[in-house]
């Protein structure tokens, strides 16, 4: 009997064994095939045919080393551009994320709701509704009776195009915002408490205490900011004028056959995101406060900066605040007004001419019929968005257990999100290249490639909010509490942990959904004849139909915003 009761005990611990080795291999093996390997493919690809690259991009027969110092010009001016957005997503970022961590008011989960809107909006939409807001007399020119600003109007001393600029800090300060406000509602108070009693003013407080504490998540922030707008595509494409960037030169290449120039530029793009998010991550973990060298000098300067920051505490203490507020308002909230009004200007009759063929209806049902184009993209982006999430999330629910319970999940964490941060023109040129003709030959341009590229970042998007809420929720005692009532593992996984896990769950579901409904960049250079609505709207731009492009951007921004208010009502439950 304890014989046989041992043989039973021994076969039970080998089947839990095996069960357990074959989850982990499928789900490495999951991340490995759908997410690392063709975010890092076109790596080995720019390597391995390198004779290739080096013969088209350095000494071409034709042209010599002409495609170099194009790539050169639109990485320097890519460097610039994300560069200056992110110094602006700082500047107004950090007061905004200070005011809405230290302060309660009426209206302020509206505010949360419009600056997390422009991680949800199709940028191609949002494009276009910068475009007319700025160079049109619909928007802010109604008050000259003309546009503000030239399309092609560059900044001077920066140097980088106004319009390109706007929606780059558009598109990128909920970053710096979202990730240093939780770090605000995370730190103790009594540390600026102990500070205010010392008789500090409110911005020497800032200085001195929050700011230090507040190093490693401005960091992190300000490199997601930095990647995004590097890797932005939809919106610039729309606003760019004569300009180009680096994501928008890869599209270009692509679609003239130059492969060999397109996959190094995007190899150089995949690298410089990888290795921004790797240095961040080792200073965030060995950085502490800084410490101010001390000096007479130093010691006149801070005595002339503190009665400075008390008399700013004082009078102009709401300064701050009100020009952060008016940022968003502008560069957010403006454009979105002026797209949805601006469509029913252009409803019947064009206003500025006042002729039928200029207008939504006649564009969407007359002749041009992009009404038709528009519902069968509608449905490409649908379908193409709940596949991808599904497998999605599939494959991110069970990497969450491998990375919280294993000793390699923090690095298997940190490669994960590479691919948010790769630009997306890149990673859709390294998905091509991996599954698509010139590679393994498994899909060739169209919807199934636009999942598989969609899939990759929509691992991660699902996998983080699903992280956030198992590491406040003690899954594991629950888990080892039913374990001890006799639950087998599986059991305590179906009824504890996942019930528990619904909520980031359903809000990386949701995200990962937007996210995919609004991707332009990567769908451009994978979706063949099977277009989505993003694409669409910057073609119908290309094409000079700007009211077919006032109504699919309305369209687009209205559906964003139902999915941001069912993502508030999911994240409240």
């Amino acid at each position: 009997m304890a014989h046989g009761a041992y043989l039973h005990d021994l076969r039970f611990w080998k089947n839990r064994r095996f069960i357990t080795s074959t989850f982990i291999f499928a789900v490495v093996a999951s991340l490995c095939v759908f997410v690392l390997l063709p975010t890092f493919y076109l790596i080995s690809f720019t390597l391995t045919r390198w004779t290739e690259v080096y013969a088209d991009v350095f000494a071409n027969p034709l042209i010599g080393d002409e495609n170099w110092m194009q790539i050169l010009r639109y990485l320097s001016f890519s460097l610039r551009l994300s560069i200056v957005a992110v110094a602006l997503d700082f500047l107004f970022g950090i007061p905004l994320a200070y005011f809405l961590a230290r302060k309660q008011f009426l209206g302020k989960s509206l505010l949360e709701d419009i600056i997390t809107l422009s991680l949800v909006i199709p940028t191609s939409g949002f494009g276009v509704a910068t475009l007319l807001t700025w160079t049109g007399v619909s928007g802010l020119g109604v008050l000259l009776g003309r546009g503000v600003v030239e399309a092609s109007y560059v900044v001077p001393i920066v140097n980088v195009p106004f319009l390109m600029l706007l929606v780059h800090v558009a598109l990128t300060f909920p970053y710096v915002v979202r990730t240093l406000q939780g770090k605000l509602e995370n730190l103790e108070p009594i540390f600026a408490q102990a500070s205010r009693t010392l008789g500090a003013s409110a911005f020497t407080t800032f200085r001195k205490i929050i700011f230090p504490l507040s190093i490693p998540a401005l960091f992190s922030g300000g490199v997601l900011a930095f990647a995004r707008s590097l890797g932005e595509t939809g919106a610039t494409m729309v606003v760019a004028s004569i300009h180009t960037t680096a994501p928008m030169a890869i599209v270009r290449w692509v679609s003239e056959f130059k492969l060999a120039t397109a996959s190094f530029l995007g190899f150089l793009l995949i690298i410089f995101a990888t290795i921004a998010i790797l240095l961040v991550d080792v200073f965030v973990q060995r950085i502490g406060a800084f410490k101010t060298p001390k000096s007479n000098t130093l010691a006149r300067i801070g005595h002339q900066v503190l009665r400075t920051e008390k008399v700013l505490s004082g009078k102009l203490r709401w300064l701050k605040d009100i020009a952060s507020l008016a940022a968003v308002l502008t560069i957010v909230i403006l454009p979105i007004i002026v797209v949805l009004t601006s469509v029913g200007a252009y409803w019947s009759l064009d206003p500025d001419t006042g002729k039928y063929q200029g207008s939504v209806l006649y564009q969407l049902f007359g002749p041009p019929n992009y009404f038709s184009s528009l519902m069968s993209a509608t449905l490409t982006s649908v379908l193409v968005a709940v596949i991808s999430t599904y497998i999605a999330a599939c494959i991110a629910i069970p990497s969450v257990y491998l990375i919280k319970r294993y000793r390699a999940g923090g690095t298997l964490r940190h490669l994960l999100r590479i691919p948010l941060i790769v630009p997306s023109s890149a990673l859709g040129l390294s998905v091509l290249l991996l599954w698509g003709p010139s590679g393994l030959n498994l899909a060739t341009p169209g919807i199934w490639l636009i999942v598989l590229t969609h899939i990759v970042f929509s691992v991660p998007v699902v996998m983080e909010p699903t992280i956030a809420v198992y590491e406040g929720s003690g899954i594991s005692m629950y888990e080892g509490v039913a374990r001890t009532l006799g639950a087998t593992p599986y059991d305590a996984v179906e009824t504890i942990s996942i019930p528990m896990l619904k909520r980031g769950i359903l809000a990386g579901v949701i995200l990962s959904f937007t996210r995919s409904l609004g991707e332009t960049g990567a769908t451009f250079l994978v979706m063949g004849s099977d277009v989505t609505v993003p694409p669409l709207v910057v073609n119908m731009v290309e094409s000079l139909a700007i009211p077919a492009a006032l109504f699919a951007s309305a369209y687009l921004i209205a559906l964003s915003l139902i999915l941001l208010l069912l993502f508030r009502i999911v994240v409240r439950k």
